[in-house]
């Protein structure tokens, strides 16, 4: 099963997943327009200073690990991206499993900042223009590291809550939240439709993460 957000670090920010919480209840999410051009591009901006700052910055890892869950606690709309990852079975999973499920992706997200920023030292993030999408506004940059091509992501951002957040993230021209909904669902299908599956193998996968 893919890691959506292991791509996501890929892509530019050797970060994306938040915290071990207990069980979840999704919060009332106000949406609006989407933030103007100059805003998303400004967000993206920022936020991507911050990001590089942290990694290559002083401090231990672990305090690292902490500042990027923290940062992208703030920039990304995590929980808005784990409820479309799951996709048409988030109306059929019990409140349970919602519960299980969010607390398990915002896990998963936790372990690939820890084990990714090593990797990620020396990168450098170059934000480009801004055009309009379906979702809201996409800011392309360029993410370079060392030692690799460098790699061309589009940031997609709404205003959610009344704050530009990033609710996508486009490598090469792929939406990594629709591939991750598409591995997801392939894996409760195969199952018979049973949203346990999925629980299962996300388990499965965290525990080999925190093995090491």
């Amino acid at each position: 099963m893919a890691a959506y957000f292991r791509r996501v670090l890929l892509g530019a920010f050797a970060v994306i997943p938040a915290l071990a919480l207990s069980p979840i209840a999704i919060p009332a999410v106000a949406y609006a327009a989407a933030p103007s051009a100059t805003a998303a591009q400004g967000f993206i901006k920022q936020s991507g200073a911050k990001l590089v700052s942290i990694i290559n910055g002083p401090g231990s890892s672990d305090q690292k690990a902490a500042d990027l869950r923290s940062l992208v606690n703030n920039i990304v709309a995590v929980d808005q991206i784990g409820k479309f990852v799951l996709g048409r079975y988030w109306r059929v999973a019990t409140p349970s499993q919602r519960s299980q499920y969010m607390s398990l992706f915002h896990q998963t997200l936790a372990y690939n900042i820890t084990t990714q920023i090593r990797a990620y030292k020396g990168v450098t993030f170059t934000v480009g223009r801004v055009s309009s999408g379906p979702e809201g506004e996409m800011v392309s940059t360029v993410v370079t590291r060392q030692d690799q091509s460098p790699a061309h992501v589009q940031w997609v951002v709404e205003t959610v809550g009344g704050e530009p957040k990033i609710v996508d993230v486009v490598v090469e021209g792929t939406s990594l939240r629709v591939t991750e909904r598409a591995d997801y669902s392939s894996v409760i299908d195969d199952h018979g439709g049973q949203v346990t599956a999925l629980l299962d193998a996300m388990k499965q996968q965290l525990s080999r993460m925190q093995a090491g």
